[in-house]
């Protein structure tokens, strides 16, 4: 009987073993999906996180789930969409333990991701990231996501090219009124002398009434938004609608001699291409996303911008009755954990490391450092440690106004609204503003002067952008009161 037994267990063991390795293997497995990994043969700076992460945790492995595929019709291949590739995901249930968020009223709303309070509230990396920015991770009191990247709006300056213009040329700096901003780039300009060699004095004037209003009534946020709703009714939406007006309206040719979108025949002026990029221009509104590719222009013998001195400043500084108040957009990538993991620690531990978290951002700055072909740190560091802004500059040396934001700024304008207020895409651009329009149409006819704020109102305006804001916010809160 002894020597039955003894058959039986040795029979048996090695399933046992097998069942127990793959127990080990799913805790110390996870799974993670994002838009910005390229190919795994490109081997970008975002693959080489993944693999320095199981390195620096020996035994843990991290599988990327790769976007499929779709050929369109043209033949031409393309990935198929977030959207359709994370329904696909939560339809057989194998969500990504971590992933890339591209909106997280929707993540939230489809159960596709873990509150995760407890585990960042305890992180002190968590806690160092500026609050107005770490707010953003969170819907009805509970983190949902974690910030991966932050990046700013406003305005690039070429010194370059704004000392090329003559004597009474203004260099901006960080902090400068909108009031200087605008003398300075009606100054900073020049006609063509030959055809094609006019400097633009500044581009970035179309989203005004967007921004401006948060700086007239520090009460608002982008696009007049607060908890409260939209508030285009407002003096401050009316004195910057009045402002951008100015340049899109019957008497923009006014500003020609040096406001960009003012202007008809650009490429006389400039010439074919992004007239920014192709050194030709002293002030240009982007989001510092470019600071990769235009900085990176400057030390490159083909590129419009070589040898070029650039920088980036953010939004100016608004006066008001002697009181100056200075905010800057900020636009915030997010990473989640994937609802119902079973390796949740693990999880926030990954996503932290390739977020906000100090570690993470050492690594990634390493990487960019001795792997140059590998991409370029385009995003500063989240967390306000000064021997990572430090490292961070030793990388962009000549931006001493955008280390100014990056070191000392501290009143932001959350840009991204579409990732976390409900109903914003609506409010913003596709609800009907009557029949024939859209509100984004309607925006765009009180921009040109084709349609007064007033009527606009009297219409109905604020009313719509709002009742679409409450019909989809009722709709998360009833999720998230599910939820407690």
């Amino acid at each position: 009987m002894r020597k039955i037994l003894i058959g039986v267990f040795l029979l048996t063991l090695p399933f046992f073993l097998i069942s127990c390795g793959d127990k080990k293997k799913d805790e110390n497995t996870i799974t993670y999906a994002a838009w910005n990994l390229a190919t795994p043969q490109e081997y970008n700076i975002e693959r080489r996180m993944i693999n320095a992460f199981m390195l620096e945790n020996p035994g843990v492995t991290v599988e990327v789930i790769e976007r499929p595929k779709t050929v369109n019709e043209e033949g031409e291949e393309q990935d198929v969409s977030w959207d359709e590739f994370f329904s696909a995901r939560a339809s057989i249930n194998q969500m990504p333990d971590v992933f890339q968020v591209n909106q997280v009223t929707k993540v939230v709303s489809n159960e596709w991701v873990e509150d995760v309070t407890d585990l960042a509230e305890a992180d002190e990396d968590f806690m160092r990231v500026p609050e107005n920015i770490r707010e953003t991770c969170y819907l009805g009191g509970k983190a949902y996501s974690l910030p991966q990247a932050t990046f700013y709006f406003g305005y690039f300056i070429n010194r370059t090219v704004i000392n090329s213009t003559g004597s009474g040329a203004i260099i901006p700096e960080y902090g400068i009124t909108y009031q200087d901003l605008m003398e300075a780039a009606k100054k900073n300009s020049r006609p063509a002398s030959l055809g094609g060699d006019a400097i633009s004095g500044i581009q970035g004037v179309e989203n005004i009434y967007e921004w401006l209003p948060a700086q007239i009534d520090p009460s608002l946020g982008w696009y007049t938004y607060n908890e409260e709703g939209y508030h285009l009714d407002s003096d401050a939406f009316r004195i910057a609608m009045t402002e951008n007006q100015k340049y899109f309206g019957p008497n923009k040719n006014e500003y020609s001699s040096y406001v960009y979108e003012t202007q008809e025949n650009r490429e006389d002026l400039y010439g074919t291409g992004d007239v920014f990029a192709n050194g030709k221009q002293s002030i240009r509104w982007a989001g510092s996303f470019n600071i990769r590719g235009w900085v990176g222009g400057t030390t490159n013998p083909d590129h419009g911008l070589y040898g070029h001195d650039i920088d980036f400043i953010g939004t100016p500084s608004y006066e008001v009755d002697g009181v100056k108040t200075h905010r800057i957009p900020v636009v915030m990538d997010y990473i989640g954990v994937g609802k119902g993991t079973k390796n949740r620690e693990l999880a926030f531990k990954f996503a932290k490391w390739m977020g906000y978290g100090v570690d993470g951002f050492k690594k990634r700055i390493e990487i960019a450092t001795k792997n140059p072909e590998a991409g370029a740190v385009n995003f500063p560091p989240v967390v306000r440690d000064q021997d990572l802004i430090d490292a961070y500059f030793e990388l962009y040396p000549t931006m001493t106004e955008y280390r100014k934001i990056v070191e000392e700024h501290n009143d932001f304008i959350v840009e991204s609204l579409h990732k976390i207020v409900p109903g914003y895409t609506e409010s913003r651009w596709n609800g009907a503003y009557d029949a024939e329009n859209n509100i984004q149409n309607a925006l765009m006819m009180i921009r040109g002067g084709e349609l007064s704020l007033a009527d606009a109102l009297a219409a109905g305006l604020n009313t719509r952008v709002n009742e679409e804001y409450e019909l989809a916010k009722q709709a998360l809160d009833e999720i998230l009161n599910k939820k407690n």
